[in-house]
């Protein structure tokens, strides 16, 4: 098992730059913008620098429900981007992970807006843990609006791994009667959760830890082929080292609702791979299927879990279909109803 760094024993000074967020003057449900010299060495740490692309900058801090949520944006030279996409990134992970999606979206003209959700990463909040999905649902409506402030009239795409795709594809089905019913762009899901691989076993085992524990060890080597992307999660200071039972139970209660939801005109692309060991695609496909009949499923057979930093050849493969698949430029309405 993995030994992951404490805070504060990193390249980078996590702690303190955790701490200067924090105490960012910002009132609920506004951003404050933040210097972008606090960053240099995180930039560094995590390979955000994107100088090649001359790509411009931006951090800021939302506040929502009390806690301090970590937002920044990537603009790609010259600042007229053909699209914006909002990046929900998965459990355990910050947007600090997720240089090489942020990167092809660049090289395509398109802007990025990334954010830590409660508890992760930069974020204030109990370390990856949450009592009810809802809290993440309220962060993302918050993030979503000033996405699309930034965005403007240009389409508005949507990227969620794992995690970030259960919580894209809850917050589209509440805002089914809304006023904004569809993204104005497309909606990829990497690998999107449902329920957790083998979990008809693991629930028993669930059952019974959750009355003796709070949490148990984590093992972050688990269902990942790139030995680059593992290195960085070795040292990568912004981890959680357990699984929290509180956590487990709110997925719980969140698929147990989710799997009961009526089909939906929304045309996700979704990307999975056989070889994925951390969520069931042999239950969760089925599943996506009956609940987005118009959905486009791309099965990548050797691919694991983790597809944002899959090796290059199967990120390649993503990238290829996502291509054919996606209208990056296209602005989709906002009025058709479910």
């Amino acid at each position: 098992m993995i030994e992951l760094p404490q805070r504060g024993q990193s390249a980078f000074d996590d702690a303190a730059l955790i701490q200067s967020l924090a105490a960012a003057p910002v009132d609920e449900g506004t951003w404050y913008e933040l210097p972008a010299d606090l960053f240099e060495q995180y930039n560094a740490y995590y390979s955000l620098d994107f100088q090649a692309l001359d790509a411009a900058r931006a951090y800021g801090v939302l506040a929502v429900a009390s806690e301090r949520i970590f937002l920044q944006t990537f603009l790609p030279a010259g600042g007229e981007p053909v699209a914006w996409t909002l990046v929900c990134h998965g459990y355990y992970d910050h947007i600090g992970l997720y240089g090489h999606l942020v990167n092809e979206l660049l090289q395509r003209n398109i802007a990025v807006i990334g954010f830590d959700q409660i508890g992760h990463g930069l974020s204030t909040g109990p370390q990856a843990t949450i009592s009810d999905f809802q809290h993440y649902i309220q962060v993302l409506e918050g993030v979503h609006n000033v996405a699309c402030r930034l965005a403007g009239d240009l389409p508005l795409h949507w990227f969620g791994q794992s995690m970030g795709g259960a919580l894209t594809m809850e917050y589209w089905r509440q805002q089914q009667f809304n006023e904004r019913p569809q993204p104005s762009g497309e909606m990829v899901l990497l690998a999107p959760l449902v329920r957790p691989y083998a979990w008809v076993a693991q629930r028993w085992i669930f059952a019974a830890a959750k009355l003796v524990i709070q949490s148990r060890p984590r093992d972050v080597s688990t269902n990942i082929d790139n030995p680059e992307f593992v290195s960085l999660l070795q040292r990568d200071p912004l981890q959680a080292q357990t699984l929290p039972v509180e956590w487990v139970n709110a997925m719980v209660n969140w698929f147990t609702h989710f799997e009961t939801s009526s089909p939906s005109r929304l045309e996700p692309k979704i990307i999975h791979g056989y070889g994925d060991r951390t969520v069931s695609y042999r239950h969760n496909l089925p599943v996506l299927e009956r609940i987005y009949p118009q959905a486009q499923i791309h099965i990548l057979p050797p691919a694991r879990h983790h597809l944002v930093n899959e090796t290059a050849e199967i990120q390649a493969a993503i990238w290829q279909r996502l291509d054919i698949a996606c209208d990056w430029t296209t602005l989709r309405g906002e009025t058709r109803a479910f």
